[in-house]
């Protein structure tokens, strides 16, 4: 069975190696640092995979990001139907989209293509900081659980936050997060 970080390296590669059977020249990066360079003073999470490119500072690519999303339609679409599929016990499952174009302006100052979380281990609270900062800084935020358990426990505080919402509470924005095991991942890759 793979590790962390084998299993890191191997989706990392698997995605350099799509992107490039689409004619797309794009950067790959784990452990990726969305600010570089920027204040020192402010919070930086590191990511643990990344699909460029990447906007630093005042940089936006929200026309690049539109045109990836379109020639990785069939990758994204498949990573949708799995999250609905994984979500069909809760009530925010009806809401998923199934179209990747209706990822389009959900994040329009994403600072990078693809923001994809893995979690093997970690509080709910470490949880939901994987979904804030796959949202964020991805146009497309992906969260990889590394196990039942955990993906269980993704979908419980995905669920929250749509319940908060419906009681038009304060509350976070999921509508580009995409959750599927690391199994599901892999296999919409192929």
């Amino acid at each position: 069975m793979l590790e962390t970080k084998e299993y890191e390296a191997k989706v990392k590669d698997s995605l350099r190696e799509y992107f490039e059977k689409l004619k797309e020249k794009v950067e790959v990066e784990n452990q990726w640092v969305p600010f570089r360079g920027e204040a020192v003073s402010k919070y930086s999470p590191r990511v643990d995979i990344a699909v460029g490119p990447f906007a630093y500072g005042t940089e936006q690519y929200e026309e690049k990001y539109d045109k990836l999303t379109r020639v990785s339609r069939d990758f994204l679409n498949n990573l949708l139907l799995s999250f609905k599929n994984n979500s069909k016990n809760f009530s925010f499952g009806s809401e998923i989209i199934t179209d990747c174009r209706g990822l389009d302006g959900v994040n329009p100052n994403a600072r990078c293509f693809m923001a994809v979380e893995i979690e093997k281990s970690g509080t709910r609270k470490h949880r939901l900081g994987d979904i804030v900062n796959a949202c964020s800084l991805g146009r497309i935020g992906i969260v990889v659980p590394w196990d039942q358990s955990t993906l269980n426990s993704f979908l419980k505080i995905t669920e929250y936050l749509s319940f908060l919402k419906s009681k038009l509470k304060p509350t976070y924005e999921t509508r580009n997060l995409v959750i599927v095991s690391k199994e599901q991942f892999l296999k919409c890759l192929c």
